[in-house]
């Protein structure tokens, strides 16, 4: 992988990062295992919904996660760009570590950093 396509990657990244909230993913809330799976469904839901406030947190910090981590990403963009590799897989790794603290199905970041390194190599 090329640098141009390593920053077209990024953009991908971080796209995908700040819809996560939106595009969201299965999860369930309450005992009896409500699918919620984005916070525009969080926000849907009625105020008798017991989980609704459990709902509404855990997307809200899907988003604000999200929005961090596209911070990185677009830092990681700006420091390949200026030919600092290694500041540039400095802010995908942290990309990656915050990422972890998800329940996500599929990472974002863990990809985006294996090729960074491969690039590196």
């Amino acid at each position: 992988m090329d640098k141009s396509a390593m920053l077209k990657r990024l953009d991908e990244a971080i796209a995908e990062a700040r819809g996560w909230a939106s595009n969201g993913w299965t999860m369930t809330f309450g005992r009896n295992a409500v699918r919620i799976g984005s916070l525009s469904e969080a926000r849907a839901q009625t105020e008798r919904f017991v989980n609704r406030q459990e709902a509404l947190a855990y997307w809200r910090s899907v988003a604000d996660t999200g929005e961090e981590t596209a911070v990185q990403g677009e830092k990681a963009k700006a420091a390949l760009e200026n030919g600092d590799l290694r500041i540039a897989e400095g802010a995908v790794y942290f990309a990656v570590l915050v990422e972890k603290k998800l329940n996500k199905p599929n990472s974002t970041w863990e990809p985006v950093l294996a090729e960074m390194r491969a690039l590196a190599a």
